[in-house]
């Protein structure tokens, strides 16, 4: 019993020395008629300024996607794919557009496993363009501007086009990522022209100017033609040879099939509020309203944000959804995915009731539910002034995806294919763990953490909610969501926060610096071992404040974001 007190001591003191405490919230940012929110302010300021000319949120949305391919390309861009949830007031509906990428119909379930072993071959489905899938932004993009858009296409573009043509300083995050990954961009030729001074070795760092006149004329022939010239035309082939010169598996009928897909939303409730959420292949949507639907019972205002009770509970619900999402989760085309079992009310009341207040629990594998009758990244939210509501999560997958930029356009290229079951039981990069439901097949979309989420209150808008991170975005917009209502924080103070998390497999708490060491030694007590991490995700939400009707935003200070209104 004395060296585990030891031990315990021992951890409680590195944990201190590494974890300063987290500084105190700025105010949120607080606007009458419309708002941006974004995790780079160049796109945020240029989302407004779309605003303030009269257009709507989807024309704000558009112009921000374009921006943050130039200004934050190593996250999310049009050679990769997003989520897209949007409230119409006119209409009091929400709509879910399903813009993700999707394998090459040469892909087949053991594409990436080598044959004499019968293991994972290493890195090609995360490093080099077999990792590539179909990217799916720009036709999501088009499709929302056929039904929603106001101002000119060719004008939603034009801002970006600008900011790549000249150039912008590198912001911190942008410096360090370039930095992180400067060895493995390198290698490739196209990227040198880019990322590094002539004949440096080293890239460009903090606040040098990032001038990317390639990409530039790939989104000028965005603006002036459409995404038809993006999947059907001599770039589109431009863009095929070069996959095949290089072994990839993308092909012509990949990109001439490719069709984002309006999906039904996912509709659940807490503590008053409607929130709406993706269906698959998001698991995010899913799995936050399984969370919530556990939580509900608890007074965790009672025990307070973060205090060691409240962190346990959510910890237990967390292994039970990620373990369900391990295992049914898939391309509602391609698999049967029971959402009626994994949302039904009894399933969920007997998950909890496996939970012990006071002892962390084993979970061994996914919960067995009832049969239904006859499964890196950026986000920003925007509200106009009338009440039009979108919710934008969007990726390349890992920082600067595959690492390949397309020769002559500037085009960052996604690594989607790892976010497949590459092998069932076997991790991604992200540690989680697939199933069948998620195995590769031609044409089908890989399950996804993105989690875009709206919010309304009494049919009225209440807040907008993402993050990268991930399975972190999962959790992340859980504790953004309780931060607000459970617990009474303002935007900003709910975005700031610190998270944990817990995603079933490795069975560890992975927390941020600023959870208090006598929180850290309770959940040891209980069972929990706990991984101290640096700061992860970027929540950018806003909530509209119900007592004033006051749009306030809230953009997470772990990164360089905007909230900025009007």
């Amino acid at each position: 019993m004395k060296s585990k007190n030891n031990l315990l001591i021992a951890f409680i003191y590195f944990v201190a020395i590494i974890s300063p405490a987290f500084a105190a919230s700025p105010r949120p940012v607080i606007a009458q008629n419309g708002m941006v929110v974004a995790s780079e302010s160049i796109a945020a300021g240029i989302g407004l300024d779309i605003l303030k000319q009269g257009g709507n949120a989807v024309d704000a949305a558009i112009a921000t996607a374009a921006v943050l391919n130039v200004t934050e390309g190593y996250s999310s861009g049009m050679g990769g794919g997003c989520f897209i949830l949007i409230y119409w007031a006119e209409d009091d509906q929400v709509y879910a557009i399903d813009g993700r990428e999707c394998a090459p119909f040469k892909a087949f379930r053991d594409i990436y496993i080598d044959k004499k072993s019968g293991k994972p071959i290493p890195d090609v489905s995360t490093e080099g363009i077999t990792a590539v899938a179909t990217p799916g932004q720009p036709a999501a993009l088009e499709m929302i501007y056929k039904r929603w858009g106001s101002i000119a296409w060719a004008d939603l573009f034009r801002p970006a086009i600008a900011v790549a043509d000249t150039g912008f300083p590198l912001s911190r995050t942008y410096a360090e990522k370039l930095s992180y990954f400067a060895q493995r961009l390198y290698q490739y030729p196209a990227n040198r022209g880019i990322f590094f001074p002539a004949g440096d070795t080293l890239p460009y760092g903090f606040g040098d100017k990032l001038i990317q006149k390639d990409l530039a004329k790939l989104l000028q022939n965005l603006a002036s033609r459409g995404t038809e010239w993006f999947y059907d035309s001599d770039f589109t082939r431009e863009f095929v040879n070069f996959v095949k010169e290089q072994k990839g598996f993308l092909s012509l009928n990949d990109f001439l099939t490719y069709q984002p897909i309006e999906r039904q939303s996912i509709h659940g409730n807490f503590r008053g509020y409607d929130i709406y959420v993706m269906p698959p292949p998001s698991s995010g949507g899913i799995h936050i309203i399984q969370m919530l639907k556990i939580l509900e019972p608890f007074n965790l205002s009672y025990w307070g944000a973060n205090s060691s009770e409240t962190i346990h509970i959510l910890i237990e619900s967390m292994k039970r959804a990620f373990a369900d999402r391990a295992y049914y989760l898939g391309d509602p085309d391609f698999v049967d995915v029971p959402i009626a079992g994994l949302l039904d009310s009894a399933y969920l009341d007997r998950q909890r009731n496996t939970m012990k207040p006071y002892q962390a629990s084993a979970i061994q594998g996914p919960g067995s539910i009832p049969q239904e009758e006859s499964s890196q990244t950026t986000h920003f939210s925007i509200i106009d002034q009338d009440g039009n509501m979108v919710a934008i999560t969007s990726t390349v997958n890992t920082s600067f995806g595959c690492g390949v930029v397309l020769p002559g356009w500037g085009l960052i290229l996604n690594n989607q294919m790892d976010d497949f079951s590459i092998q069932p039981g076997v991790p991604n990069y992200y540690g989680l763990i697939g199933s069948e439901a998620n195995a590769i097949e031609g044409g089908k979309r890989p399950l996804s953490s993105m989690s875009p989420i709206i919010v309304l209150k009494d049919g009225l808008p209440a807040g907008i909610f993402g993050s990268p991170g991930g399975p972190r975005i999962i959790t992340t917009v859980l504790q953004t969501f309780l931060n607000i209502v459970e617990f009474g924080m303002d935007v900003q103070e709910a975005v700031d926060c610190p998270r944990v998390h817990h995603q079933w497999k490795p069975n560890v708490i992975f927390i941020e610096p600023g959870i208090p060491n006598d929180v850290l030694a309770n959940l040891i007590a209980k069972g929990h071992e706990i991984i101290p991490n640096g700061y992860w995700s970027s929540a950018q939400c806003i909530w509209i404040d119900e007592n004033t009707g006051l749009i306030t935003g809230g953009t997470d200070s772990r990164t360089e974001g905007a909230a900025v209104g009007y």
